[in-house]
């Protein structure tokens, strides 16, 4: 009974296991169909993840275009997912930074204005 009980949990368990692994080819179909230049996020099977964009494709891997021009390449087998990503645009933030410097820059001219205006009085010349 207890062979029985060991030998169906050991099946159970490597069926999980297979299923779990998802598939190569369905893997390199995506990658294949994602335009060269597209920025992908890779998950590998040693649980780096990687980001880049997709650069050349061969028949057992693909090349991964890093930060500065960085090529790496990476086999089909060693993907365990992708996906596409957009980076981050900073672009509100960097107009934000400047108009929050105008602002503090023309507040800082007025109060100049005001203050060497103050003694003299308003109607005076400068």
């Amino acid at each position: 009974m207890r062979q029985i009980l060991s030998l169906t949990l050991t099946m159970a368990m490597l069926t999980g296991l297979a299923s779990a692994t998802p598939d190569t080819a369905i893997l390199t179909t995506q990658i294949v169909a994602m335009p060269q230049g597209a920025n992908i996020e890779l998950r590998l099977k040693n649980k780096e993840k990687l980001r880049g964009a997709k650069g050349a494709v061969s028949n057992t891997g693909f090349a991964l275009l890093g930060a500065h021009a960085v090529e790496r390449q990476i086999a089909f087998d060693d993907v365990v997912s992708v996906k596409s990503f957009n980076p981050k645009s900073h672009t509100t933030r960097n107009v934000l930074i400047i108009v929050g410097i105008g602002v503090v820059a023309t507040v800082g001219i007025i109060a100049a204005v005001a203050l060497r205006c103050a003694p003299l009085g308003c109607n005076s010349k400068l």
